[in-house]
């Protein structure tokens, strides 16, 4: 049976998709021990094609799965879940790659630990080939991997670690307990663009032990076709509704009689600065409509924001500047002269 359950999100990468599993398939590890799942997301490409190849290629430890409608890669990753039979799950999305002692390092480390989870840096990578940093030298006779061990065994630790959503947001650059996703049902959200961020963010509310390598094992692809750098795109308001999702799930979940200050945080922070950036850098004109209406969401969510607790420290000069924007009155000329600052600058 294999150790790890690899999950692959498809959806018309004929351009990258070899390039992707000829660096799983390439691993120091042993293959024997890797569960490689292939999602298919109503691909219009040769994605399908070369899929099949591979699983012709490697039968036992590449699965192939094919959707007849598109369902964004939420869906293909619950799917995905769904046919995973390991312990351990990772998430590699299919136009990135890693490093070829990945899995030996991730596995290591959480075998050598009781960690719920295993995190390593990654590389913002532009190239169009399988590029390599030969994270190899670590002697793995010894008795640890190259990193850290977190316990979040006090309130004050685990209200530090949502807060700063330590782990990061991503799907991909993690190996996980298979138990801790299904056991508290951390699913995606499907049909959405942003995904991850709720996904991500409901991850840090159940892990109490991580594993932090320190080592950038991971390829990230800049793609500039991908979903969050389009412009004018419909899908980006996807983004206020899994911030809407969030803030929902966590009610129905009960975490705001004790996290009640971190979920106010994440909200002033994810929903509106994260949007805010959003509609100053990926609407051609920036929206002004989209803004008004971004205050009043958060004004509904969180009249008293200021009274958090993190508030004063918890944000930049310019980024109060922003929220000070909540209870002024702004026409659009100014709001335009405020996102083009933004544009230049970021948030």
């Amino acid at each position: 049976m294999a150790a790890i359950s690899i999950i692959i999100p498809c959806y018309n990468v004929a351009s990258y998709i070899d390039r992707c599993l000829t660096s799983i398939i390439s691993q120091t590890i042993d293959l024997s021990l890797l569960e490689i799942i292939c999602i298919d997301d109503a691909s219009t490409d040769e994605t399908w094609s070369k899929l099949q190849k591979w699983e012709a290629n490697y039968p036992e430890n590449i699965m192939i799965i094919h959707c007849d409608e598109n369902g964004r890669q939420g869906r293909a990753r619950n799917i995905g879940l769904s046919y995973a039979s390991s312990d351990w799950i990772t998430f590699i999305d299919s136009d990135d790659w890693i490093e070829p002692d990945y899995f030996e390092k991730m596995y290591a480390a959480a075998c050598g630990t009781t960690a719920d989870i295993i995190t390593c840096g990654h590389i913002r990578d532009f190239s169009t080939k399988l590029t390599i940093r030969h994270n190899t030298d670590y002697d793995y006779s010894k008795d640890t991997i190259p990193g850290k061990f977190i316990t979040l065994d006090t309130e004050e630790k685990k209200k530090l670690y949502i807060r700063m959503m330590s782990a990061d947001l991503t799907a991909w650059g993690k190996l996980i307990k298979r138990n801790i996703l299904l056991d508290n049902e951390i699913f995606f959200p499907e049909g959405l663009a942003y995904e991850d961020n709720y996904w991500g963010t409901l991850l840090h509310f159940y892990i109490t032990q991580i594993y932090e390598i320190d080592l950038p094992l991971y390829h990230y692809f800049v793609n500039e076709n991908s979903t969050i750098l389009s412009i004018n795109a419909d899908y980006h308001e996807d983004f206020l509704t899994v911030q809407l999702l969030k803030w929902n799930t966590f009610l129905d979940r009960g975490f705001f009689d004790m996290y009640s200050e971190e979920i106010i945080f994440d909200f002033l922070h994810a929903c509106y600065l994260d949007y805010f950036k959003i509609i100053c850098l990926r609407f051609d004109p920036p929206s002004y409509s989209r803004f008004l209406l971004l205050k009043e969401i958060i004004l509904t969510h969180i009249p008293d924001y200021s009274n958090n607790k993190y508030f004063e420290l918890g944000f930049t000069e310019f980024q109060h500047m922003l929220i000070n924007l909540l209870h002024l009155p702004v026409n659009k000329e100014q709001f335009l002269e405020i996102a083009g600052y933004v544009k230049i600058h970021g948030i």
